[in-house]
């Protein structure tokens, strides 16, 4: 399958917008991480994540579709491209065929999904495609999941609870990561059902609603295959797709985040919100 975004160019992120390049180094030893990264709740782009994990060429979508296009997968509804922000549920999942979604991304029209869905979606045999990363092995908090998107699908600022490792397997992703931190970010409220994203858009930045966001320095990279990206819990991200993408992630944390992600999970349920996010 030839990706439909070949010539598309990279985004232009406002000049006004204050962006530093994340730093980008070999995967330390899970010591060194825990010290260097994860203590310190640093950022940061590893290469060689992907060392025994099924060769580049069958995480393509063509070879993607041919071994798992039977798989009913989790998606989130996408409006013009973005996370479709239902006001009073939030984000909108739904079970689409993944072999479906794939021939769809040859149309030229916006997706109007982007799959995210848990790794028991799939077969069995997918557990022999990748490693679970040694940072995560034994922690109390541990989800993962697969991500299959058309170039443009955007991503708006948001936070989660655990940390987070981005594992990128086909395409190119623009990230933009800011600080910890909800006084220059903008939430979006407890009542907007969903409370850990932001109403500001770092692409197209309103400064007059958003006076606050100037004073903050952002961190950006540009992730390609066989790049992982490492955010820690409480960052804000943004990320668009450059290229139709496959990807997988894995969120992980203490006990401290598996209780605070049960109570997230508590608070959806009695809200009714993303009921099908984990289905």
């Amino acid at each position: 399958m030839l990706q439909s975004s070949e010539a598309l160019p990279l985004p232009v992120t406002p000049a006004d917008l204050h962006v530093e390049e994340l730093e980008r180094l070999p995967a330390p030893d899970k010591d060194e991480f825990e010290r260097d990264f994860l203590r310190r709740r640093r950022p940061a782009v590893f290469t060689g994540m992907t060392d025994g994990w099924a060769p580049p060429a069958q995480w393509t979508l063509d070879s993607m579709a041919r071994k798992f296009g039977a798989a009913r997968v989790v998606a989130a509804v996408l409006s013009q491209g973005t996370l479709f922000d239902d006001p009073a549920t939030g984000v909108v999942f739904r079970h689409i065929s993944l072999g479906e979604f794939i021939a769809s991304l040859a149309d030229a029209k916006t997706a109007s999904h982007y799959v995210m869905a848990p790794t028991w979606n799939f077969p069995p045999s997918f557990q022999n495609d990748f490693r679970v990363p040694p940072y995560c092995v034994g922690a109390p908090h541990y989800r993962a999941k697969v991500w299959v998107g058309k170039a443009g699908t955007v991503t708006p600022v948001h936070y989660d609870i655990p940390h987070n490792l981005h594992v990128h397997l086909t395409g190119r992703k623009r990230w933009l990561l800011f600080p910890p931190g909800r006084g220059r970010m903008y939430p979006r409220g407890l009542l907007s059902g969903m409370p850990n994203f932001s109403e500001v858009n770092p692409e197209n930045p309103d400064y007059d609603r958003h006076p606050r966001l100037r004073e903050v320095t952002a961190l950006g990279a540009t992730l390609e295959a066989g790049e992982t990206l490492f955010i820690p819990h409480g960052w804000w991200h943004h990320a668009r797709s450059l290229d139709d993408i496959v990807s997988m992630n894995f969120w992980w944390g203490g006990q401290v985040v598996q209780l605070a992600s049960l109570a997230s999970t508590t608070f959806k349920r009695l809200r009714r919100i993303r009921r099908d996010e984990w289905g």
